[in-house]
């Protein structure tokens, strides 16, 4: 089978056919009763924002489409809190996912927004969350607030979770992490060689990113590179998972 990219413009004409229904299904609120037209939504935006940019190089379209993605997150967060069915497992740590995507988006006002409603809801998180997408996603929204007992409470959890769950393909966040606290732009910049060495290794067989638009760009490590930049390190793009025009940091929104 030829690798996504090779089929990405078959992908989109076949995705495109149903995107406005799936959209008019989202603003349907019988139809979107427990949230998954939403949620559906929000993945085909993720997609069409990376072939956007694969195909036709359109940054905007890219940060324009993950922002709304994000922002489609965080109204199932408010749908929930207000007492509306929406499926527990859309408002997990799960939703670090979502996370990523405003970061990609060098959107800070929208992931701080979406960090504000992540979190606190420990016994729906232990059901559907994995032990490392649990950690992961309280050990990014630290960092998305800036909160530092927080951050230092989470990261070690995280390179203990890296470790314990054999994915040490993604230690290269961890790093990252590391390096933000430790304000150290050489080891951020080793901590993405090592996000992308092991992203690549996710994209293949029935590994993580195998058979996603995310064989294409890492969109994770793009959010963290965006991160890192907004705390003045210096980050050296690695086309074509990083390429530069995607984390330049004289662009951030607020």
């Amino acid at each position: 089978m030829a690798n996504l990219a090779d089929r990405l413009r078959m992908l989109v004409e076949l995705r495109s056919e149903n995107f406005d229904l799936i959209r008019a299904k989202a603003n349907d609120s019988v139809k979107d009763r427990n949230g998954s037209s939403t949620n559906m939504l929000a993945l085909d935006l993720r997609f069409f924002a990376v072939a956007d940019y694969y195909l036709k190089h359109d940054v905007d379209s890219f940060q324009r489409q993950l922002t709304e993605a994000a922002e489609l997150e965080i109204g199932l967060f408010l749908r929930h809190a207000a007492g509306e069915p929406i499926d527990d497992s859309y408002v997990s740590m799960l939703s670090y996912k979502s996370l990523f995507n405003a970061l990609a988006a060098k959107n800070r006002d929208v992931a701080k927004r979406l960090a504000l409603n992540m979190g606190g809801r420990d016994v729906l998180e232990k059901k559907y969350d994995h032990p490392f997408d649990y950690v992961m996603g309280y050990t990014l929204r630290a960092f998305v607030l800036n909160d530092f007992t927080e951050m230092e409470r989470w990261l070690p959890k995280l390179f203990v979770a890296c470790e314990q769950h054999k994915l040490t393909d993604l230690l290269g966040y961890a790093q990252v992490f590391q390096a933000i606290l430790e304000k150290d732009s050489l080891l951020a910049n080793e901590g993405f060689q090592s996000i992308v060495r092991g992203h690549v290794r996710q994209a293949k067989a029935n590994r993580i990113f195998a058979n996603t638009i995310d064989e294409i760009l890492c969109i994770w490590g793009i959010g963290m590179a965006n991160l890192a930049a907004a705390r003045q390190l210096q980050i050296a793009a690695i086309p074509p998972l990083l390429p530069g025009d995607l984390i330049n940091p004289t662009d951030i929104r607020e």
